[in-house]
């Protein structure tokens, strides 16, 4: 049996809640989903001021409060809080870790930001149609 607890919803959710998860029962994984529709627009904006910005800062208070506690216990945390910048947040975290004197291993995932891949694409004839509405990009 795997014991997986969600510590967030959307980017803002509560910061409690990764520790009350850890403190609270047994569990195997911590997970937390950071990236509801409005905490992409917020990250992306935060990106735009600061290019190293962009993903939830949260998920690093949060991991202040427990990442000690989750190496002790053996919980894995599996999160999506690298938003549009997974390596800057994997970074983050590394220097939280080693502020707190702890050594985990830290792991990101890149290769879903096709951003600056768009333009190319509907060059090449991809009309890049809404899912729902069917509309093209271009006419978004």
């Amino acid at each position: 049996m795997l014991r997986i607890a969600n510590c967030s919803g959307f980017y803002g959710d509560r910061l409690a809640a990764a520790r009350e998860m850890v403190e609270g029962g047994p569990i195997d994984v911590l997970t937390g989903d950071y990236l509801a529709e409005l905490t992409m627009a917020i990250l992306w904006r935060a990106r735009q001021k600061r290019p190293e910005a962009g993903y939830a800062t949260t998920f690093l208070t949060q991991m202040e409060q427990v990442l000690g506690r989750c190496l002790e216990r053996g919980i894995r945390v599996v999160v999506n809080a690298g938003g549009l910048n997974p390596k800057g947040c994997a970074e983050a975290l590394a220097a939280v870790a080693q502020r707190l004197g702890l050594a985990p291993r830290v792991a990101y995932v890149t290769g879903d930001d096709v951003l600056d891949r768009l333009e190319a694409w509907q060059a090449q004839g991809h009309a890049l149609a809404h899912l729902d509405r069917g509309i093209p990009l271009a006419q978004l």
